[in-house]
């Protein structure tokens, strides 16, 4: 048994060693040396990030004292200042086998700038002469982007509902026309939605039904684009296979083109009153 202890960490070295061998970029002969770098180039945060871990990847056989590696932020677009707070180094203890390291970002305020923010975490520099990557194939720098901002205050209220069918054999007609009927629908967001961008639909007061109540609408805020529940039926009519869909938020507008049941081309546009 007390061989086997013994030889345990011999095994875990030439494992540790092997491993790194096998990448066709380390040929290096001294199991001290190698080069550190990011497993992935970037991301795009949530409104709801709080804490980002950034993996590096250590490849290194042997640090008997540990590695310091160390980073700066870089700004891309905007000022990343006044949202994300970081330590400028990470500590690879001798003893973690397993290489753990990553760069640790800590997020506030992201659901209220009103514009995006992008910045690079770049490896500078390793402690005793570790390289930052190894040739143009590593990754030492990569990119954070926030997501682009929406302005709930804008998007919620009532909007007056304009329908119409937009060619074929009943082009220019409106559900609204044909029934005798009126809509509106109120527009708030979703309490339950954490990004912020899922918008609850329900008839307004006084009116007849357009949406069922609690339909949704969710805004892809990078692309000006919205996505409906579905299947979307449509003044207890029809389902409306949606094509097209487009946003604003000055002025307050949503639109939708598609297909109404079977009876042709289809658009509504709710704009805010």
């Amino acid at each position: 048994m007390k061989n086997i202890f013994k030889i345990f960490p011999v095994l875990l070295l030439a494992l540790a060693f092997s491993c790194n061998e096998s990448d066709s970029r380390f040929s290096g002969e001294d199991p001290t040396s190698g080069w550190v770098e990011f497993t992935s180039s970037g991301t795009t945060i949530s409104i709801i990030t709080d804490v980002l871990e950034i993996p590096v990847q250590v490849n290194v056989p042997v640090y008997e004292n540990g590695l310091n590696i160390n980073y700066t932020l870089e700004p891309v677009q905007g000022d990343f200042s006044s949202i994300v707070t970081t330590d400028s180094s990470v500590y690879v203890d001798p003893s973690d086998i397993y290489r753990n390291a990553a760069v640790t970002l800590n997020f506030s305020g992201v659901a209220d700038l009103s514009e995006i923010v992008i910045f690079d975490v770049v490896l500078t520099s390793v402690s005793n002469g570790v390289n930052v990557g190894v040739d143009d194939s590593s990754i030492t720098r990569f990119r954070i982007s926030t997501p682009c901002p929406l302005d709930v205050d804008a998007m919620e209220g009532s909007y007056d509902v304009a329908e119409v069918f937009t060619s074929g054999i009943n082009q220019g007609l409106s559900l609204a026309t044909v029934f005798g009927e009126s809509y509106q629908v109120d527009v708030t967001l979703d309490p339950t939605d954490v990004t912020q961008t899922r918008f609850i639909l329900t008839n307004s007061p006084g009116f007849d039904q357009w949406f069922v109540n609690g339909d949704t609408a969710t805004l892809d805020t990078c692309n000006g684009t919205v996505t409906f529940t579905s299947p979307l039926l449509l003044g207890a009519f029809a389902n409306m296979a949606v094509e097209v869909t487009s946003y604003s938020e000055s002025p307050a507008m949503i639109q939708a083109d598609g297909t109404l049941g079977n009876f042709g081309p289809y658009q509504f546009i709710l704009t805010k009153i």
